[in-house]
């Protein structure tokens, strides 16, 4: 034993306990047993193998070593360990915990408390339904022992006496057993089913016995499963089409087969060698430099086969610890052939970019309006040029032919023509129509002259199946006029749809001709699924700002504190900003305001996902809140990319996003704030942005409190 302290010291400290009549040990910093008082072998039966206090309590390793005093639950105990001084051991103080409380506590596993003639006096509930007892019944005569399987219990009980040379009560083999390493059992449930379970089990002060039953019946299976997997893994490394190389600092251990394939040598001339002999000299330094520092991301190089030619190979590389030995494994692939794809796929990228840079230019030079309906001629979607021919407001009617109703200044016969001819498309008479109409302006001498167009849109390879209409509008005396429109809409439609659509149907069409490997395979499908998302995640934002502009957004006007949106909504937010520390200035009044919930939440988040996702290299934002006479103002600042002067006067429009690589490389859809500015100034407010480039943006919304006079007392 290390020397601790003085043997006199030894000597009082130790008679001192015993002399205590309350269970008490003496434990080093890792718990080694130096002295136990006899109270404690009385209540414990210890043994001479008992030499850690882990042998009697559920305690984890992590505990150790002890460094200042501590407490903590075993059940039914409570254990504090207090250093004592001028020595280097541990006074250990067992308490007795309420087991009524403990009974009634909601702990995961089965605890079963026994009188001193070992029959189950009371448990818990989930001790009831894990052995399928009924708790509003008395337990007849029923002791631990039935719950275990028998054979197992006369073998263990068997080795037990042979290894003490004497005959042993059933609870001394189950306590035991409920305190060392082999305390899994095998139990039964009332329905004759089994289970696996981990017992720890104790003597009470009073005679009786207390145990505490975990189910581990999952553990075992996942623990068979792994045995299973492990017998397997070599098969599997010798079947994948991918290098798996263990290697220990660049110095080949061992690979698979798949490895001789791709470096064109055998496996017994790879072993002992350097991981470098298989790279190019250009890419060493570097390779070497991800080994040193443990990198763990995967990589793309150029490896070097055995007859000197070049491969191109992505590396996945990873350390593991096998036979309590540190290694690295490089799983390598072969991407000569998807290298060759890629060239293909930015070719044909290529290609699209240039038709739609075509295309653009085209739309660009026309003037007109567009509106999408639904079968019935319910609008979906309506540009800003339509929307003022149509002088269409929020509250405006739905549909298209009532809105043609109601163009201001169209002469009687022009309304009537213009409406026949709808309701025959809208109708199925028609596959399109062609319509010319003029306007007489009350302010302005001359006319304005318009055509209309209308066609139906019919889905793929069906003649009859339609699911709307395309109407536009064009103002042939201001064409000009309608080139934003048009970018906006051929920006929309060429760039957030065709891009991933292409993703999509480029991959799809290696996963129907190509035959990938699995690896490729789930890799394509997992590329598919998150282009399929950003679709989603447009459409959904394109029929919200639809349904707003389209005068078919309902809200929900109601009374509340904005101070308590703000705190819940940041509270919600922040569980899921694992980047940044969100920061709130605010007062302590409650700062009512009249208007629609959700949808001033709605604003609130996108502002802290724009703040978040815009200063990636910060770690925290801003957001303030304050009242002035009759008005609420709440601030976002964040300290990242900024926002260049000349985006100012766009930045609130629908689909616009910054011409900034750094900003366009963290995507988005551009409607996030067009949003934002329809639901605050539906409401009455106002939003406006600060922003130097490089040095943060403070977007800033205007919202008036709520006028009514009982509010003014909260």
């Amino acid at each position: 034993m290390a020397e601790h302290s003085s043997p006199s010291s030894s000597r009082v400290i130790h008679a001192t306990l015993r002399a205590l009549e309350e269970p008490v040990v003496l434990v080093d910093r890792l718990g080694m047993i130096d002295f136990a008082n006899p109270a404690f072998h009385k209540q414990f039966l210890t043994t001479s193998a008992d030499v850690s206090l882990t042998s009697f309590f559920s305690i984890e390793e992590t505990l150790f070593p002890l460094s200042h005093q501590v407490r903590i639950v075993s059940p039914p105990y409570a254990l504090t360990f207090s250093p004592v001084e001028q020595t280097d051991f541990y006074l250990v103080t067992i308490k007795s915990l309420d087991l009524r409380q403990l009974l009634n506590s909601t702990i995961d596993a089965a605890l079963l408390v026994t009188d001193s003639n070992f029959f189950i006096t009371s448990m818990n509930e989930t001790a009831s339904t894990l052995f399928g007892f009924d708790l509003t019944h008395p337990l007849d005569h029923v002791t631990p022992i039935s719950l275990h399987d028998a054979d197992e219990f006369q073998l263990r009980k068997q080795h037990l006496e042979q290894l003490n040379l004497k005959n042993l009560a059933d609870e001394d083999i189950l306590l035991l057993h409920g305190r060392d390493t082999e305390n899994e059992w095998t139990y039964h449930r009332k329905d004759g089913s089994r289970f696996q379970g981990r017992l720890y089990m104790t003597r009470l002060e009073n005679g009786g016995f207390f145990l505490f039953i975990t189910d581990i019946s999952s553990q075992k299976q996942v623990e068979t499963h792994l045995a299973k997997s492990e017998r397997r893994f070599r098969l599997i490394a010798e079947s994948v089409l991918e290098a798996v190389i263990f290697h220990d600092q660049g110095v080949i251990l061992d690979a698979n087969r798949a490895a001789e394939i791709i470096f064109r040598t055998k496996l017994e001339l790879m072993k002992g060698h350097q991981i470098l002999d298989f790279i190019q000299p250009e890419f060493q330094e570097s390779v070497m430099r991800r080994i040193a520092a443990h990198y763990e991301e995967p990589y793309e190089v150029i490896g070097r086969r055995a007859d000197g030619t070049s491969v191109e190979i992505e590396v996945f590389p990873r350390e593991i610890t096998y036979d309590k030995t540190r290694m690295r494994v490089a799983v390598v692939r072969d991407i000569s052939e998807r290298k060759k794809i890629e060239k293909m796929l930015e070719r044909e990228k290529n290609a699209i970019m240039r038709q739609r840079d075509i295309t653009q230019s085209i739309l660009q030079a026309s003037n007109e309006g567009f509106l999408l309906t639904e079968e019935d001629g319910s609008f979906i979607y309506m540009n800003v040029k339509a929307r003022k021919l149509l002088d269409v407001p929020g509250i405006a009617p739905s549909k298209i032919q009532e809105r043609i109703s109601m163009i201001p200044n169209l002469d009687l016969a022009t309304r009537y023509a213009m409406l026949q001819q709808v309701e025959e498309l809208l109708a199925g008479k028609h596959s399109e129509i062609s319509f010319r109409f003029m306007l007489r302006q009350p302010d302005e001498s001359s006319n304005h002259y318009f055509e209309f167009y209308a066609t139906s849109i019919k889905k793929e390879r069906s003649r009859f199946s339609r699911h709307g209409f395309l109407f536009v509008f064009r103002d042939r005396t201001e064409e000009q006029k309608m080139d934003q429109v048009k970018d906006e809409l051929v920006s929309t439609v060429s760039h957030e749809l065709r891009t991933p659509l292409a993703s999509i149907l480029g991959f799809m069409e290696l996963l129907r001709y190509r035959q990938p490997t699995q690896e490729k395979t789930t890799r394509y499908i997992q590329i598919v699924h998150e282009e399929a998302k950003r679709l989603t995640t447009l459409l959904d934002d394109f029929l919200d700002i639809q349904r707003m502009e389209g005068g078919k957004q309902d809200y929900v006007f109601k009374a509340f504190s904005l101070r308590q949106l703000l705190l819940e909504t940041i509270e919600t937010f922040g569980e899921h900003a694992e980047t940044h520390t969100i920061q709130v200035h605010l007062e302590d009044d409650p700062i009512m305001i009249f208007a629609d919930e959700n949808k001033i939440k709605q604003v609130i988040i996108n502002l802290l996902s724009n703040a978040i996702k815009y200063s990636p290299s910060c770690d925290h934002i801003d957001v303030h809140l304050k009242k002035t006479a009759d008005q609420a103002s709440l601030t976002v600042i964040d300290y990242g990319l900024g926002i260049p002067q000349n985006a100012f006067d766009k930045l609130f429009t629908k689909f616009y996003r910054v011409d900034n690589s750094a900003i366009r490389k963290i995507g988005g859809t551009g409607l996030g704030l067009a949003i934002c500015k329809e639901i605050i100034e539906s409401h009455g407010g106002a939003i406006s942005v600060e922003s130097e480039l490089n040095q943060g943006s403070t977007f800033t919304i205007v919202l008036d409190l709520d006028p009514r006079k009982e509010f003014e007392k909260l």
